[in-house]
């Protein structure tokens, strides 16, 4: 080492080289030690953990969230999970305008046929039979065998087989309460006779001169009305 005369330190040419030595130092540990920044935007992910340039912590949080997050405040309370599903994977909802509902068939109910239509029914298959005393059959019938003959085949009930028996059938019903398939019993020349009513003013007999007819209940036969029983419930 060199020295100046009078113990003044060292010399210019050693400062010089010092001053070298530590700005390459500095060059080479700002090379080394340089930090790689990762963008949150692009995340790097390694199967090999020992070989990856990002922690693994990092890349885990940095993972994009691979479940779409559904929003159920807009959802009603009785929304079902069809419609749930169909606007996750983007199509109409159940409840939509766009539901189309002609696949879909409703059969039409008939309607029930009323007391009226099944007696009038009977009056269609016995008009025009003749009149027979004890007779109950298409050949011939007289008036109880022909009310017997309506409610077992029509209402599946059994009537006895005399007039007389039949008006102790069922429960009294007032002359202003009369409705279809009541009975009503008349005296007629000094024998009984009865009859079902069809309607308000209308009721299905045997007539021992017209045969099975409908007639009107006024007039005539409003005066011989003995009593009216209803059998139906």
């Amino acid at each position: 080492m060199i020295f100046r005369q009078g113990g003044q330190g060292p010399c210019a040419g050693m400062v010089l080289v010092g001053e070298f030595v530590l700005l390459a130092c500095l060059v080479l540990a700002g090379s080394s030690c340089s930090t790689k920044v990762v963008s949150s935007r692009t995340p790097v992910f390694s199967h090999d953990a020992q070989n990856s340039s990002v922690p693994a912590a990092q890349c885990f949080l940095s993972r994009p969230d691979t479940h779409p997050k559904v929003n159920y405040s807009f959802m009603p309370p009785q929304a079902d999970m069809g419609a749930l599903v169909s606007q996750r994977e983007g199509e109409p909802a159940s409840g939509s305008s766009d539901f189309d509902d002609s696949a879909f068939s409703f059969e039409e109910v008939e309607d029930v046929p009323s007391i009226s239509d099944i007696v009038l029914a009977q009056y269609d298959d016995w008009r025009g039979v003749r009149y027979r005393s004890g007779g109950e059959d298409f050949s011939g019938v007289d008036c109880s065998g022909l009310v017997r003959a309506i409610f077992r085949d029509a209402f599946q009930i059994e009537l006895p087989r005399t007039s007389e028996e039949q008006s102790r059938m069922g429960e009294a019903v007032p002359r202003g309460q009369i409705r279809p398939g009541d009975l009503v019993y008349f005296v007629d020349r000094g024998r009984d006779h009865v009859g079902v009513v069809v309607n308000d003013g209308q009721f299905l007999h045997a007539s021992s001169k017209k045969g099975v007819i409908v007639s009107k209940l006024d007039g005539y036969w409003q005066k011989r009305l003995l009593r009216v029983r209803r059998v139906l419930p």
